[in-house]
Parts: structure tokens; sequence; C-alpha cells
């Protein structure tokens, strides 16, 4: 064989092999680390850890947490809410969502829907691994819990038939330690239904029978906060409960006979309360992590403390628990409690190895090494003074933008973790979140919907940054800001002059890249209208009265003017976007009917209906529609007449390569909440924009693109609900 032959086969085999060349190229996370709901726990027999979370689906570490990976519909997990988990000694994954139950392998391959219906809320495996428990809620937000069991490993279900009340949320269950047909379902408050405290059931019901009847056998002394075998083999009926500061002190208590009577260890305004940890190593062992909640805990006191005793519960010893690490401080704004699906589903361990406690709560992970005495962040690392992810995510992200004037700058914009900075093209992330501007969250988070660079100016950037939008549909619970840095967001102008007050809703941050520099031209759709300022972002000007006030994105093009979409209509300037130039677009029925004129994108993202992005080069326009029947539209004739080039419901973005003229579209069901949906079809790109089209996936666990743009180098930019920022490469 020659060497010219043998090179080219060879540079072909570097090409098709996996992580080589360009088999390796996928889309790749570049976030902070963390920032959303967190649920049920594992460590599975091979040590791995699994994560529940309600809007990216399962997160999975093989490293003890060093990194992880989103497992989602790609591994056959086609339901983004996790409600609960369980690892099976046989090496399989059981998950618990909101649209039923699946089985997969522990390392995050192979899932499969098993039981269809409900909405699973605990899982455990009994002492004989084929008989498994779950607890089902017909619906997310309802009661009426029944338990369904499987005699083959979670292969297949049948319900039970129990007795258990319906006015219990199930949070955890809880099997005998060699009985299969020993199982207790415990109550309390879970994420859903949203009722009053004062409502909440905190019981447990133990059933002897494999789950046919149940009968309420904990202490009956107050809100039950845990229920828990000690695992002793001289006596495996050795149970424990605590009971919460409801009327009276925490107290913790000790059953010989599976909870059949009760004995009062401890109580007192120092006792302890919590969750159980037992030891199978040292059945005198038993911890007991205690939330920082104040619906637990007396009157007056605060604080996270592992309570600690190495005689069966006789005496205890407390450890007050705080979070190192972590660009968050997360302990001290949220406090340590516990997860959105209930106290059940907050810790996790294996008995058998004690050492290793995981921490679950609505926004992060915490890890620890040493039995829960001391704690670390588990989604974030620092590097060289930035933060970067460890792969474990859940966010929602909205805007990512790179900077033109410098490739190495990208800006990009959350809800609830608000404005962060990369100085090296993605990989660390520095917080550009200040106090001042982010309300409740007091600089330790925000929201940020939009933000733009100066493409000449590495050092100057516009952003909106705000506090709590939990309400923002009508209007924001605070208001929102418009800022201006020179040094990249390491401080900030609150940019008023002509601007309403206060700003409910900022959106639509774009720059005329031709404008003056220091006199930049900056366009901003501010409380639904649209402001344009032509001194640098100082003073601005109202230039469109959009009629339903639902202007929410600016676009300023060098051949189709600037643009602006509203959830009702298109408008269009010729002469740069001031006050009187202004035309709504002509188009065609078929692309405008059922448009939602008057709703948002955002705050109505369910019924939504409308233009939601835009892309232009040439005498070409690409608007992508939400809707039924909707889909990509493009105009070849400067907007003059429009086809539709791509169907798809959930149509959410476009992107052109200026340079190449490649358009990339996305589309998600997901966007601050979950919902996988089959019509979620992720990135497809063409050529051309109007024909050939194929998929762009790769290294998504959901189909899920809410936003996308190619920098002016080239670089290809996704923002994708749970995952995250991610670049192409």
């Amino acid at each position: 064989m020659n060497h010219r032959l043998m090179a080219v086969l060879l540079a072909a085999l570097l090409l098709f092999m996996p992580g080589l060349g360009q088999a390796q190229l996928s889309w790749k996370p570049g976030n902070p680390g963390g920032g959303g709901a967190f649920n049920s726990p594992v460590v599975t027999s091979e040590g791995y850890w699994a994560v529940g979370s309600d809007l990216g689906g399962v997160y999975l570490s093989m490293d003890a947490g060093v990194t992880w990976t989103a497992v989602g519909s790609a591994q056959g997990l086609t339901v983004t809410h996790i409600a609960s988990l369980a690892a099976h000694p046989s090496g399989k994954l059981l998950v618990g969502t909101d649209g039923g139950l699946f089985v997969g392998n522990s390392n995050g391959t192979g899932f499969s829907r098993k039981y269809a219906t409900g909405y699973i809320a605990a899982i455990a495996v009994s002492a004989d691994p084929n008989i498994v428990y779950a607890a089902v809620h017909p619906q997310w937000d309802s009661l009426s819990p029944y338990i369904i069991r499987s005699n083959d490993a979670g292969q297949t279900w049948a319900a039970t038939g129990s007795n258990l009340p319906t006015n219990l949320r199930i949070t955890g269950l809880r099997t005998h330690p060699v009985d299969p047909d020993g199982v207790w379902a415990v109550s309390g408050r879970g994420r859903f239904p949203d009722t009053p405290e004062s409502a909440v059931v905190y019981q447990a019901h133990f059933s002897a029978d494999g789950g046919a009847t149940f009968a309420r056998m904990d202490p009956q002394q107050g809100k039950l906060v845990d229920i828990a075998y000690g695992l002793d083999p001289q006596n495996l009926n050795l149970m424990y409960a605590t009971v919460a500061a409801t009327g009276n002190a925490p107290r913790v208590y000790k059953s010989l006979e599976t909870g059949y009577s009760w004995t009062l260890l401890t109580s007192g305004t120092q006792a302890p309360s919590g969750i159980i940890l037992a030891d199978s190593t040292n059945a005198s062992h038993v911890r007991i992590v205690g939330l920082d909640d104040q619906a637990l805990r007396p009157a007056g006191t605060y604080g996270s403390f592992l309570w600690e005793s190495s005689n069966a519960g006789t005496s205890w010893t407390k450890y007050t628990l705080s979070v190192s690490g972590g660009w968050s401080q997360a302990d001290e704004v949220w406090g340590m409690g516990f997860s959105y699906q209930g106290l059940g589903q907050t810790i996790g361990a294996r008995p058998s190895s004690p050492n290793t406690v995981l921490w679950t709560n609505n926004q992060f992970l915490y890890s620890s090494s040493n039995g829960g005495k001391a704690w670390s962040d588990g989604v974030s690392t620092a590097v060289s003074g930035k933060w970067r992810s460890r792969g474990i995510d859940n966010v929602v992200p909205i805007v990512v933008e790179q900077s033109a004037a410098d490739a190495n700058v990208v800006y990009a914009g959350y809800m609830d973790l608000g404005l962060w900075r990369s100085d090296d093209g993605g990989l660390g992330w520095t917080s550009l979140n200040t106090t001042a501007y982010t309300g409740g969250w007091a600089g330790k988070g925000g929201n940020s919907l939009s933000v733009a660079a100066d493409p000449g100016r590495a050092n100057v950037v516009w952003a909106q940054l705000g506090g709590n939008m939990e309400n923002c549909g009508a209007p924001c619970d605070e208001p929102l800001y418009l800022l201006k840095s020179t040094d990249k967001g390491a401080t900030w102008q609150n940019i008023t002059q002509g601007l309403p007050n206060p700003i409910r809703r900022l959106e639509g941050l774009t720059v005329a890249p031709d404008s003056t520099v220091n006199y930049r031209w900056v366009y901003a759709a501010v409380n639904g209208d649209v402001y344009l300022s032509e001194d640098d972002g100082v003073s601005w000007a109202q230039v469109l009265d959009c009629p339903n006030d639902d202007c929410f994105r600016v676009y300023y093009t060098d051949t189709n003017g600037v643009l602006a979409l509203s959830a009702g209509a298109v408008y269009r300037s010729w002469q740069g976007g001031s006050a009187g130039t202004w035309d709504q677009l002509t188009l065609p029925a078929a692309m405008t009917s059922g448009w939602t004129a008057g709703q948002h994108w955002l705050h109505d993202v369910w019924t939504y209906s409308g233009p939601m992005d835009l892309a232009s080069r040439g005498g070409n326009i690409w608007v992508a529609v939400k809707g039924t029947g909707k889909g990509l539209y493009r105009s070849a004739d400067y907007g003059q007449s429009w086809t539709r080039v791509r169907a798809d419901d959930q149509g959410r973005t476009v992107t052109v390569n200026a340079s190449t003229g490649r358009v990339y579209f996305g589309s998600s069901s997901a966007v601050h909440a979950g919902g996988y949906a089959t019509t979620s079809q992720g990135v497809v790109t063409s050529a051309d924009g109007a024909t050939g089209w194929t998929a762009q996936n790769q290294g998504l666990a959901f189909p899920f693109a809410l936003y996308a743009r190619v920098a002016a180098n080239g670089a290809l930019w996704l923002v994708s609900p749970g995952q995250g920022v991610m670049k192409w490469r």
C-alpha cells in the first residue's frame, strides 16, 4: 500500500472513531452549575450517584459527583419531571415521573416505561429484590394515593387495592429489612398539590400483607418527620421515628416491634428531629439530619444540624451544618431545607456505605463524605476564580450572547441564576449579579432575560437584570432594570432616562453594529413597547407603541430594516426604527391564525401562540412561530411573500450563519417548566434554510432548543431548558 493511500485511510478512520475528529462534535454544556429543583438522591450498588430534577430528567454520576451526565429522552426516559428514584441491586434504576414509572440501567442507558399512568411519588425495593413497591397519585396535583407492586424487579406492575386514606400525599416508602411483605407509606408535604400547611397530613401507615391493607402505626404524637428501620441484626423490627415541633418540642421515638408500640427517647427544644440515617455496619450508630425548615423546628430556633448517636439513641451529639464551596452560598440563601418532592425525597445514602450522604433541596445538591458532619457544594467547581458546572444543572437559561469584539467573552442570562460572564469561551463563569438590582436574591441570583454586547468595544455591554419573577405575567413581583457597563459587568449604571417607571418587562436588547462608536443606537422592548437610544444607551424614547403591549424582541438587520416581534404581529421600520416609521408586515393567514395577541411567550408559556424568533440574511427573513400547525417561515423577497419551510408545533428559535448561509431552527416543548412532547424536535439545520433539514441534537438529553445564535466567528450557541447554555464543539 502506498503512503498516500495509507494517509487517506488513516484520516478516514480518525474521522469516524468515537471521540476523534468530527465524531466528537456535540452540544456541550457551559454553565456555572446548578440552579433548579433537585430531589430523590440515591447511591446505587455500583456506587453511582443519581439525582432527579423537575426539568432536566435524571442526572447521573459515575465518579462520586466529580462529573454528571443528563439522562433523558435520548436514553428512553421520555418524561422530564422526576418524582422519585430507587436503585435496584441488579444494576437497574427505577424512575418515578409525572407520567409513569421507567426502568433502565444504572449507567443511564436503556430506559423504558413499565407503568404508564399516574404520578409516581415514591419507590422502594423490598428484602426480596424481585418485589418492588411504588406509591401512585392519579395526577400530579391530586391526593388519593394507591400502591402498585411488582413481583419481577419492576418489569410489570399491578395495583394492590390498598386502603390508604385519600387525604395523604405520599413522600416516601420504607420496606422491612427481611420481610418482603412489610412496607410503610409515609405522607407529608410534597411539591403538589399546593395546600396550606395546616391541611398537610404527616403520618406513616404500615402494611404487613404486601400493600393490600394499611394501618396507621407512627407514634401519633405530632407531625411525623421520618420513620426508618434501625438495621440491627439482633432485632430487625427495630425502628426510629422523628416528630416535629407541632404544639410540642421535637421528639425521637424507638420501637422494638415494627411500630406496634413506641418509646420516647428524647424530647425538648434541643432534641433531634429530621431525616433518619441508619448504619448497617453498626447497629448502635444512628444519625438524624435536621433540616433548616420553619415548619419542623421550635419557634425562635434556626439552622441545620446533624445529630449522631453511638448508643442506639440513648444520647446524642449535635453538629451545626453548613456548606463549603459553591458560587451561591445556598445554605444562607435558601436554608438547608427539603426537596420539593418532600422530606422522604431529600436525603440519600446506602446503609452499607454510611459515610456517603447526598442532600437535595429546591435549588442545589450537597454531598458529604464523612457521614453528614460536613457538606460540600455538589454542582460547581472553582477553576481559576471562575465557576464551572460539573454537569448537573437543571437550569432555565433564556439568552446567550458572545461578544463580536472578543470571542472569549460570553454572557448568559438565566431565570433564578441571573446574569453571568465567561472570559474563556464558556468554560468558567463569573456572576454579574449585584445586590442593588436583584431584589430578594440579594446578588446571589436574579433574573436576566436579555443582554447585548457592543460589537466593537469588548468592555461595553447592556443587560436586563431583576429580582423575583414568579408572577411576572401580571406584573412582575419586583422591578426590572436596564443596565449598562463599560467593564464587562463588573460595575453597572442604571439607565432610567426616558424609560417607564417601574419597568415590569424588558427584553430584546439589540445594538446597531453600524452606528457610531460611543453613540450607539440601542433598541429594547420595555413593558411591551419598542424603545430606541441614539446616544449609547444613555437616554431613551418610545418609537413603537405596540397595540397590546406585547412586543418582546427587536432585530437590527443590514438588508431588511429593523424588525420587532409581538404576540400578534411583526413590525418593520426601513428608517432605523425611528418613531413614525414602523409598519406591520402583511403575513399569510396560515401563518398568523391562532396568534394570541396580548399574551407573552414566557409568562403564558402553555397557551402562547405566535412568532418567537427571527433571522435575516440578504433578502431572506426567517420567522420561527410557535403553535399548532406552525413552524419556520421564510421570505426570500424582503418580507413580501412567505412559505412555511419546516413544520413544527414547538418552534422557538432561528439563527443563520452570516458567512455560509446555513440556518439553524430549534423547537422545545419545555421552557421554564418541564414537559417532553414528541413534537419537540430540538435543533435542525439546513444549508439554505429551505430544504434538506437534518437533526443536530448530539449531546442533548432532551430535544429542547429554546434560543440559538451563531456568533460572528461562527461559534454556535444554544439555550436548552434543563441542560442550560450549550456550545457546539
